[in-house]
């Protein structure tokens, strides 16, 4: 009979801990802090001008594309302001011809501005062909001809040094 009392005393313990342990972390979970609040949300960033964007028959680009003087090579920092205008072209099925049009301006002869103008739109056609273009694309070349400022100084003369972009549409 000792046997089964102390038995019966260590179930009686065990049972008694367990129930213990059981209050002690229900108290425990009950005088914990609740977690903190989450962060509030980051504030919205004004979206960044886009590169390039469709308006009406052209596609108006947000910076120009440089050159180095006299040259036909499309610089660096010219390379955003185009890979946008391709993924306008790859992105828009109803646009089913791309004109590229080269200006310069006004300083050297008519017959090298227009060769030079034809280069560099050319140039321009190639980078878009190169980043998957497969718009049917042709690249005039205007020179002088076009121009849109009309003083003599270099500013203005920087304004006519362009390419501009037609679009055909379906």
């Amino acid at each position: 009979m000792r046997a089964n009392r102390a038995i019966w005393l260590v179930v009686m313990g065990v049972l008694a801990a367990g129930c213990g342990s059981a209050n002690a972390e229900m108290s425990l979970a009950a005088s914990a802090t609740p977690p903190p609040p989450p962060p509030p949300p980051a504030p919205v960033q004004p979206a960044a001008p886009a590169e390039a964007v469709i308006e009406g028959d052209r596609i108006k680009i947000a910076r120009p594309i440089f050159y180095d003087l006299d040259k036909d090579e499309i610089r660096p920092e010219s390379f955003s302001v185009l890979d946008a205008v391709a993924n306008i072209l790859r992105t828009h099925p109803e646009i089913t011809a791309l004109t590229v049009e080269g200006h310069t301006d006004n300083q050297g002869t008519v017959e090298h501005n227009i060769k030079l103008s034809e280069r560099r739109a050319n140039a321009v056609v190639r980078y878009l062909v190169q980043r998957g273009v497969a718009t049917p694309m042709t690249a005039p070349g205007y020179g002088a001809a076009a121009p849109v400022c009309f003083t003599n100084d270099e500013g203005c003369r920087a304004m006519n040094r362009r390419v501009e972009f037609r679009i055909k549409t379906k």
